[in-house]
């Protein structure tokens, strides 16, 4: 039975991949089959290509600030913030020159054609090139150059690509979705300035020799809040597009449902690339936290295998 994982889109969130996979490798479950998109595609890249986990979980932990700007060194080209060359020489760095048709198991990358708005399955031709791929955030990266396309970040068609996997061979799937999940974007009540001016009213207009003049000002300045305050622009943005992918992924899920669902609870958002290490503890977590779920599936399917097994 090929046991596959299919990796999710959610930028430096994508450290919880690593602490899934640790799990995995030391409990002797075997991955023979990956798909990923965006931060997955890359994770999965580094486990197709045989990299022990151990090693992948280093470069996160030693990933600083220098790392990152060369990462994401602006150059400022027409299509996007970064041409992708340095971050091209790292991935390269890390994997090798190798193709994908060439990986000792079977991997494929997922990106989205610019043009048409349509799911790409990269499943041969450079690793790195379809790594690069699949990571192209929009605004950010600029598309990559594929037989005549225009492709970018994976996880705006597919965020988690379960029918991928099943698509490469594999018996059992297990996704693992770290896409950020909507949450509220304001706390009700009042905010710094509020309690500040509460506490200006209440302390003076205790005092009977305050003006009536002053407490109105004060109140003017100060009023109360009982509704919650309006997010910010970039709350707002971030919302909405958690949203979008969320609905996506719903749509995704309930299409091609894997057999086994792990969602590592990350406070980390898609751009928290200096927190790995809370990252890589949360996909442990998860991970462990379906280990008895995942041993009964995996009997389960291997008694029904064994029960269709013709007898002599």
């Amino acid at each position: 039975m090929k046991i596959g994982i299919a990796l999710g889109s959610g930028g430096a969130r994508g450290s919880a991949h690593t602490g899934v996979l640790n799990v995995l490798d030391r409990e002797g479950i075997p991955v023979s089959v990956v798909s990923g998109s965006s931060i997955g595609a890359l994770i999965g890249a580094a486990h197709a290509v045989g990299l022990p986990v151990k090693q992948v979980e280093r470069e996160w932990l030693v990933t600083d600030t220098h790392r990152l700007f060369r990462s994401f060194l602006p150059t400022f080209p027409r299509a996007g913030l970064s041409s992708g060359t340095e971050l091209k020489k790292i991935l390269t760095d890390v994997l090798g020159e190798v193709r994908i048709e060439d990986l000792p198991i079977p991997y494929a990358a997922v990106a989205c054609d610019i043009d048409t708005g349509e799911t790409v399955v990269l499943k041969d031709g450079s690793l790195v090139a379809a790594v690069r791929a699949s990571t192209a955030i929009p605004g950010i990266f600029q598309p990559v150059r594929r037989n005549g396309r225009l492709l970018i970040d994976g996880g705006l068609v597919d965020p988690v690509p379960v029918r991928t996997c099943r698509d490469l061979g594999a018996d059992f799937v297990i996704a693992v979705d770290i896409t950020p999940r909507p949450v509220p974007t304001t706390q009700r009540g009042r905010n710094v300035w509020d309690r500040i001016g509460e506490q200006l009213r209440d302390g003076l207009t205790h005092q009977t020799w305050i003006p009536n003049s002053l407490t109105e000002l004060l109140e003017s300045i100060f009023p109360e809040r009982p509704e919650r305050p309006l997010p910010g622009l970039y709350s707002i943005l971030n919302q909405s597009i958690s949203i979008l992918v969320q609905e996506i992924l719903r749509q995704k899920l309930a299409a091609h449902p894997p057999d086994l669902l792990i969602r590592p609870d990350l406070s980390l958002s898609i751009m928290s690339y200096l927190q790995a290490r809370e990252g890589i503890e949360a996909g442990e977590r998860a991970a462990e936290a379906a280990l008895p779920e995942l041993r009964r599936l995996l009997a389960q399917r291997r008694r029904r295998r064994i029960d269709r097994t013709p007898r002599a």
